[in-house]
Formats: C-alpha cells, sequence, structure tokens
C-alpha cells in the first residue's frame, strides 16, 4: 500500500524539528528574543528585509538613502553576537533544507534532463 504523501512530509517536519541545527536555531532565537537590546535590532533589521522584499515586489526601486540605511542596520545586526549566533544557526538549518529540496524534486530533474535535447542532436 502507498504511503500518503502529505503523512510523509508530517513526518519530515517531525523530523526536521529534531535535527539538531533546529534546536540550536531555537535555543538562538530565543537567546535573542530575550535580549533587549538584539531583539529591537533584530526587529529593525527584519523590518528592513521585508520592505526590500515588498518593493522588489511591487517594482519599486531602491533609493540610495534606503540602501544605506539598510546597509547601516545589518551591519550593526551583524556585529552583535547573538543575532550572529542565530545567523550562523539559521544558515545551518537551510544547508538541510536545501539538500532534502534536493531529493525531493530529483525526480523531476532526471524526468526534464533525460527528454533534454543533447549539443549532438
Amino acid at each position: 500500500m502507498m504511503k500518503n504523501i502529505y503523512d510523509i512530509a508530517y513526518e519530515l517536519e517531525s523530523a526536521l524539528r529534531e535535527q539538531p541545527a533546529f534546536a540550536q536555531l531555537t535555543e538562538s532565537y530565543e537567546a535573542v528574543t530575550k535580549d533587549e537590546e538584539a531583539a529591537q535590532l533584530f526587529g529593525e533589521f527584519t523590518r528592513v528585509q521585508q520592505e526590500i522584499q515588498m518593493k522588489q515586489m511591487s517594482g519599486e526601486g531602491l533609493t540610495e538613502e534606503y540602501i544605506e540605511e539598510a546597509q547601516e542596520i545589518a551591519g550593526r545586526a551583524s556585529t552583535n553576537e547573538l543575532i550572529k549566533s542565530m545567523m550562523t544557526a539559521e544558515q545551518q538549518l537551510s544547508v538541510v533544507i536545501e539538500d532534502i529540496n534536493k531529493i525531493i524534486v530529483r525526480p523531476l530533474q532526471e524526468m526534464y534532463s533525460a527528454g533534454a535535447p543533447t549539443e549532438e542532436q
């Protein structure tokens, strides 16, 4: 009997939560939120990231002044040890998720590459 693909996805979610990288990210995030300075700075950083995404999605350009402000906030965030630790943990978890994604899309890649014309054709 074939397993329900959504059940497998929920199992994958549970397994992801058990990964050391997820535990490290959770711990790091809690440390950031408990520190007033880090929490405020992280809030500024995420606000700017979201604004940039919205502007890019709407086709709105970024002013030089806005870019400088964003760079200044990102610079301060990258020097905060708690935020830096959290970003490192997030990057480690992202590697795991990227690896999983490569496995999931492999059937599509194989299908498309098998049917793709080669240089000889």
